[in-house]
């Protein structure tokens, strides 16, 4: 963990984090269940969704909708490098602003990923659900309690998935068979591991919520219960033992099919009501577009069952799709979708939600070099995979699925501002759908208030303070609050922090540009790939051996907190101090490596970087910093500690 994360912990500690956590589980539990005891089936539900021949109803009415993807409801889904602390489940803020931000963009129904079982040689966590055969994580499962009973409070419908094939990098079938000394296929065969499987069936559809008091077999919410995520192995005779033993527990629910790719067999049965198909650029049987693969699914399908497309990510692989026409490739296919009456609809891999630390969530998508999960309401940080327009793009399409008109997006609720000491250097939970705030400060709690910065985005940082105001002085003492703006207008200001007595001030870079940069050697370049490879961070400066960057300072420096990342040599970089930017002396701050390690999969499989945190104090007198490669290395965080410009 690097010292700047660290300094982000200590302000936030990951204990605070739990006790909060609890307390907000209990008040919002509370809350619920005073709401919601008066009613069997709480919420805005008055139909389970049903199926008719090729087509879903919500009571009499057809059920079309487009949807999202949104592991992180329910699971640590920044999981790549299985960072302690990113294996977090989500608080029940997050979950609520997830659901926020499914309704702001009508996206009606989301899919969860998969239950994590817990390896044989594994020491339990906290986000295993399933802790081995017929063992269950009851704590764990209050996360997809809270999240039922935000999805009837939300109007929002569940597609439930209980295991996985592909994608069980938090324990799956091969767990499952492990369990009994069984071999990763014989999931699908073995009696006994099959009865295991079903014990996870019936433990989830018989559990009762502990907030909303109803079981999920019995609660609308729910739209199907899914085999598991990507399960291209299952035979015919296993799908339908366990669609019919899902039907045999609840007779409310759709069952879901899992075979995903684009010619996978299809199995008709009477206890499968859906079919699906996922739809990447890099998948076989798509190479002549996304409408005319699916067309030639529906031709196979014979309108025996509805379709829907389990995932689509429109990731830019310079054929498919190009930053030039990613947006409309995607407006067109929607459209398409929309036109076909026998699928249901299709949901968008993936999309996140608010940190309750400030910012987002992040997760790569390792299969392309520029692409994580999507962020509402879409932000400049990620032109790299058309944010904006795909953000605005879906939630059109959500609306004019349903033959409604689009309404603007609503002014933000207000941030909460969250707290801070002697160093003015902040983050805020964010608001949905605001794509900037407004940060001021006054002397008193009262004001005057004075703008310090104007839209100032949540989403080009990950997991780090997303502000500093720069123009304090040590010794002063100011009040704080922001305020979330979009087109529509601009929220009612944060709660204030303060007083606040400064006793340093924070420059810092995260090089997502050099604007910062008082001089640099042309050698050096922005690099924003594969950030899985870097703890998630965004962006980094990349050289080599002879390449510098120099930053000036309005006020002698304190000492510094740099964090650089490195590939397979480690030669280190050099750090130097001027007071005057012509003469500089070395400084040789304590350094800090972690070899962090090696991702899972994708175009930069098992690649790894060290990360090497460096920190110390500088000599009185020197304004200017200058960092100094002598050999492949990126830059990825520079802070610097003054006590403020005179």
């Amino acid at each position: 963990m690097s010292r700047i994360t660290a300094n982000l912990r200590s302000r936030w500690p990951i204990a605070a984090r739990s006790l909060a956590s609890l307390a907000v589980v209990a008040a919002f539990a509370g809350c619920l269940t005073t709401s919601f005891a008066a009613a069997p089936a709480p919420g805005r539900f008055e139909h389970f969704i049903t199926r008719q021949g090729t087509k879903l109803y919500e009571g009499d009415k057809v059920f079309r909708f487009v949807w999202a993807n949104m592991p992180g409801i329910m699971l640590p889904y920044d999981y790549t490098l299985s960072l302690p602390e990113r294996m977090n489940l989500p608080t029940p803020w997050e979950q609520e602003d997830a659901f926020k931000t499914l309704e702001q963009m009508n996206l009606r129904v989301l899919r969860t990923w998969n239950l994590p079982i817990r390896a044989p040689d594994a020491a339990p966590q906290p986000w295993h659900y399933v802790l081995g055969p017929g063992q269950f994580n009851d704590e764990a499962f209050k996360v997809t309690d809270t999240m039922l009973a935000l999805a009837n409070k939300h109007g929002i419908r569940v597609i439930f998935s209980l295991t996985a094939e592909y994608g069980d990098y938090l324990g799956g079938i091969g767990t499952y068979a492990a369990h009994r000394g069984k071999k990763r296929s014989e999931f699908y065969t073995d009696p006994q591991v099959r009865e295991d499987y079903k014990a996870t069936v019936r433990h989830v559809l018989n559990r009762t919520n502990t907030v909303t008091g109803v079981r999920y077999r019995d609660d609308p919410a729910v739209l199907a219960w899914q085999f598991g995520n990507e399960m291209p192995g299952a035979p015919d005779a296993w799908l339908r033992e366990m669609a019919a033993y899902i039907k045999s527990l609840d007779a409310h629910h759709l069952v879901a099919e899992t075979r995903h790719s684009p010619g996978s067999a299809m199995a008709i049965d009477p206890n499968i009501d859906l079919v699906t198909r996922h739809l990447y650029p890099n998948y076989k049987g798509t190479e002549a577009g996304w409408p005319e693969s699916i067309r030639r699914e529906l031709a196979v399908l014979k309108q025996q069952r509805p379709l829907f497309i389990g995932e689509f990510g429109p990731y830019l692989d310079d054929k498919n799709f190009t930053a030039a026409n990613a947006v409309a490739q995607v407006r067109e296919f929607l459209g398409f979708v929309e036109s076909q009456p026998e699928i249901a609809g299709s949901l968008l891999w993936s999309l996140y939600f608010h940190h309750q630390d400030g910012g987002f969530y992040w997760h790569q998508i390792m299969t392309f070099p520029s692409t994580w999960s999507y962020h509402w309401p879409g932000f400049p940080s990620a032109d790299a995979q058309c944010e904006i327009g795909l953000m605005q793009t879906m939630r059109e399409a959500a609306f004019t699925i349903q033959g409604r008109p689009i309404p603007p997006v609503p002014v933000p609720d207000a941030p909460e501002l969250l707290p801070f000491s002697d160093v003015p250097m902040f983050s805020w939970r964010g608001s949905v759908g605001a794509n900037g705030y407004d940060v001021e400060r006054a002397p008193q709690a009262s004001g005057p208030w004075s703008t310090l910065a104007q839209n100032v985005s949540d989403a080009d940082i990950a997991y780090r303070p997303l502000f500093s105001d720069t123009t304090a002085r040590a010794g002063e003492t100011w009040f704080y609050r922001v305020s979330a703006r979009n087109a529509s207008g601009t929220s009612r200001p944060s709660n204030v922090v303060g007083p606040v007595r400064v006793t340093r001030v924070c420059f810092y870079d995260e090089l997502q540009d050099f604007s910062r940069v008082h001089a640099k050697s042309p050698g050096l370049t922005i690099n924003n790939d594969y950030n899985a490879l870097y703890a998630e961070y965004l962006f980094r400066a990349k050289g080599t051996a002879k390449d510098e960057i120099t930053y000036r300072l309005p006020a002698e420096i304190a000492s510094i907190n740099v964090v650089a990342f490195y590939a397979e040599d480690l030669t280190d970089l050099t750090f130097l101090v001027s007071a005057d930017g012509k003469t500089f002396s070395v400084l040789k701050p304590e350094r800090r490596a972690t070899l962090l390690p090696p991702t899972p999969g994708g175009a930069a499989g098992k690649q790894r970087r060290t990360l090497v945190d460096y920190a110390g104090p500088v000599p009185v007198g020197n304004t200017f910093l200058k960092v100094l490669w002598n050999g492949p290395a990126e830059l990825d965080r520079v802070e610097i500690y003054h006590l403020g410009a005179k």
